[in-house]
Parts: structure tokens; sequence; C-alpha cells
């Protein structure tokens, strides 16, 4: 029964993979390397809530939350995130949920660069501050350079 189960979940992943227009492999889940980097002047950090959302050209991720145990997000530091997401083509942008709270609500954030499980790198810069408050329903989005 096993077997006639996994044969079953195999053919639903390559039948919906065919009509997405995409192989098996293309649909694969990969690992995903995203690199925060804050901005180096004073106060850049911050301690509030960031979430992003990774656009592609088939598709876009869903909201991913960037946080590592310890202080995320200080003064001059790069912060890496490894997520498995599935394939979502060639990267377009990033979008950025900001929830400016806690008690350093601002944020300089120089650039966040993606590396897709090809190796293929975009970097997105944005060499700003980030001081008010970016919603998922109206989130930041960066472009690709």
């Amino acid at each position: 029964m096993k077997l006639a189960a996994r044969a079953i979940v195999g053919f639903t992943a390559a039948g919906l993979a065919a009509m997405m227009g995409m192989s098996t492999a293309q649909a694969a889940a990969g690992n995903y390397h995203i690199e925060v980097r804050t901005c180096d002047v004073k106060d850049a950090g911050t301690d509030s809530r960031v979430e992003a959302r990774v656009n592609g050209s088939t598709t876009s991720s869903g909201w991913i939350l960037l946080d590592n145990p310890g202080d995320d997000r200080e003064r001059g530091r790069t912060d890496v995130y490894d997520k498995t997401l599935s394939d979502l083509g060639t990267i377009s942008s990033i979008d950025i949920y900001f929830a400016n709270n806690d008690d350093s609500p601002h944020w300089c954030l120089e650039e966040i660069t993606i590396r897709r499980p090809d190796g293929v790198t975009t970097i997105h810069p944005f060499h700003n501050w980030l001081t008010r408050v970016y919603p998922k329903t109206s989130p930041l989005r960066i472009n690709a350079a």
C-alpha cells in the first residue's frame, strides 16, 4: 500500500509541474541563501519584526520571518538566513514587512543579497532608513539591481 501511495504522490507532483510548464526538477525545492546587511551608521540597528517575501519570474515565496537566535539587524552586521523554498525562477524583487516597533524602531537597511540553489545571486540595494511601518498589504518592494 505504501508503494502505491508513493507512486501516486510522485505522479501528482510531476503532473502539477507539467501543468505549470516546469520540469519536475524545476519544481523541486532548494536552499535560498539570504543575506541582510544593516548600515554601519549610528543607531542603524533595530529589534523590530522583519519578514520578507522573495519574488521570482515563476512565483513568490510566502512570508519568511527573518529572525536568528540572538540579536539580528545590528549596526554594520550581515545576517544570514538559509531557507528551503520552491523554485521561484529568476529573482526580480524582495518585499519587506517592517513592524517599526520595540526599543529601536528605525532601521537603516544597506542591501539584501539572495543566492538561488543554482548559485545565481541577485543584489537588492536600498541604502536608506525604514522609519515607518511597512505592512504585508503594502510592503516595501526592493528591486534587483
